[in-house]
């Protein structure tokens, strides 16, 4: 049930949705821009029993992981031990930092015009850097700024993947970049967040767990990754299957830590 605020008020925020909470089994934040999200979200997800899940940092971070798991495969690269960097730090692009960070043990290197941003990054693991720096260092660049056309052609180095997913104008066009030399390279419109939320807050719902835990963000890139047909990135969000196993990939995880408040004997049956 789409719900609009008129208002932009941190603490209207958070007090409107605490107030409304209790009609809902999950909460899904939208369109909340940096740096009120991350307080808004943390002080939700504080606050209520329910799954609070900010669908920019979040859905965004789950669906450009599963991209880069299969675009490392298709370019013959292993992800775990690619430098990666993220150029812009603000929802989403903090969010891809953390999810990366968390599937690779390594930190990534990030850059943004926002000193808080950077602060952000270094105090979850990553490593403040520069656009120059980046370009030169990353084998996996990702930018988030909304910027159109900040990353020039010069800039590219042979063999790297870049994801330029600002919209509606990337940072770079993907064409422009496969004949910079890229290995491989997508825009937006290839990485849409749509194809993780449903089936994530379907699984949390159905779990009836408290909290969605990194390790549950990390299941559903991995099974979304896992169903692409192939030669593809990602399978279709028009794919029903797809959110299905999302959500049995997220409940799973929930069993298994103990946060599952649902009897889930008969969920992983097709």
């Amino acid at each position: 049930m789409p719900i609009l605020l008129d208002t932009k008020d941190t603490q209207q925020i958070i007090d409107t949705v605490t107030h409304i909470a209790p009609t809902f089994g999950a909460i899904q934040l939208e369109d909340i821009s940096a740096p009120r999200c991350f307080e808004i979200e943390d002080e939700l997800i504080r606050r209520l029993d329910i799954p609070v899940m900010h669908d920019d940092q979040h859905g965004t971070g789950v669906v450009v992981m599963a991209t880069l798991i299969n675009a490392s495969n298709m370019a013959g690269k292993d992800l775990n031990q690619s430098q990666i960097g993220q150029i812009g730090l603000g929802a989403a692009g903090l969010s891809i930092s953390k999810m990366l960070m968390h599937h690779t043990g390594k930190p990534v290197l990030g850059a943004d015009l926002s000193e808080d941003a950077v602060n952000r990054l270094k105090k979850a693991g990553g490593i403040p850097s520069t656009l120059k720096e980046i370009m030169q260092k990353a084998d996996i660049v990702i930018a988030t700024t909304g910027v159109p056309g900040l990353i020039k052609k010069e800039m590219i180095r042979p063999g790297q993947i870049i994801l330029a997913l600002s919209n509606p104008v990337p940072e770079i066009d993907p064409k422009e970049a496969r004949a910079a030399g890229a290995a491989f390279a997508a825009d937006g419109t290839a990485v849409n967040n749509i194809l993780g939320f449903p089936g994530i807050l379907r699984g949390a719902v159905d779990a009836n767990i408290p909290r969605i835990t990194t390790e549950m963000y990390a299941a559903a890139a991995e099974t979304i990754a896992g169903l692409a047909p192939k030669g593809a990135l990602v399978p279709s969000p028009l794919n029903r299957k797809v959110h299905h196993k999302v959500a049995q990939a997220v409940a799973k995880v929930a069993l298994e830590s103990g946060l599952a408040r649902a009897d889930l004997t008969d969920y992983f049956e097709d």
